[in-house]
């Protein structure tokens, strides 16, 4: 007589084994065994876009990995505004593993594919995993790093270069998270915000977003196949159009190095 709590074990793991971020992200950090017993908690979820994975304020019951999809980070004032302040690619972690309750909320902001993991099961097996322990570790250190240099960007940039920079960054997260480009300097991804959203996340007004966006195209550094599907024809010139600050400081400093006051 066959077991079906056995049969369901060797099947979620084999469906991991054959998953696109088994090499990557947290699952990347396991031995074939220690991902039987991860998949032996996960729950496998299909979220549509728009629709809540959690809210802010409920009790972290699970955390959850990205497998496809783009889930964005979203905050609510006293006042009732809402504010993207973050977004979440394939392979990255969903959650804060020793926070009680979440301090954001997570939305769909493309169709999710997600595995969720009861939050003491893993992290029981956090405190058996060192490996586990330490992928997370180094995941968090990341989204320190990514927050410091946004802090930096948005303080720094102009208007144009803030939008040719989150252009930039969402074309090299839609690769990283595994969609083929046309060739490897070039990319194509659906923008996972409203334009209304871009501006917040931004800090810019809609119609700032819209000019710049307008300027972006002009100059070829982007093509629009309609108001959400862009296409980056080539990375590399779009990474000096998002960078000019940094050419200029450059270009300053060569200067006064070669002719000194």
């Amino acid at each position: 007589m066959s077991n079906p709590a056995a049969e369901r074990s060797h099947f979620n793991a084999s469906r991991c084994e054959a998953c696109f971020i088994r090499h990557r992200g947290i699952c990347q950090a396991l031995s074939m065994e220690q991902l039987e017993r991860l998949s032996s908690i996960a729950r496998r979820r299909v979220i549509p876009a728009n629709h809540y994975i959690f809210r802010d304020g409920d009790e972290a019951i699970s955390f959850a990995a990205v497998n496809t999809g783009v889930v964005k980070l979203i905050k609510t004032t006293s006042e009732g505004e809402r504010h993207v302040i973050g977004l979440v690619y394939a392979p990255e972690f969903l959650g804060h593993t020793f926070a009680e309750t979440h301090k954001f909320s997570a939305a769909a902001a493309t169709d999710v594919d997600i595995c969720t993991f009861p939050r003491q099961a893993f992290n029981r097996l956090l405190l058996e995993y060192p490996d586990m322990q330490r992928w997370l570790f180094e995941f968090t250190v990341q989204e320190l790093d990514v927050t410091r240099e946004w802090t930096l960007m948005l303080g720094r940039k102009s208007s144009f270069e803030r939008v040719a920079s989150l252009l930039l960054i969402i074309a090299r997260r839609t690769r990283n998270a595994g969609a083929q480009p046309v060739h490897e300097n070039c990319a194509e991804f659906e923008l996972p915000l409203t334009r209304s959203e871009l501006a917040d996340y931004l800090g810019l007004t809609l119609e700032t977003v819209s000019r710049k966006v307008s300027q972006l195209k002009q100059q070829g550094l982007i093509e629009l196949r309609s108001t959400r599907d862009v296409v980056v024809p080539n990375i590399e010139r779009l990474a000096e159009a998002a960078s000019m600050d940094e050419h200029r400081e450059s270009a300053k400093a060569a200067k006064v190095a070669a002719f000194p006051a």
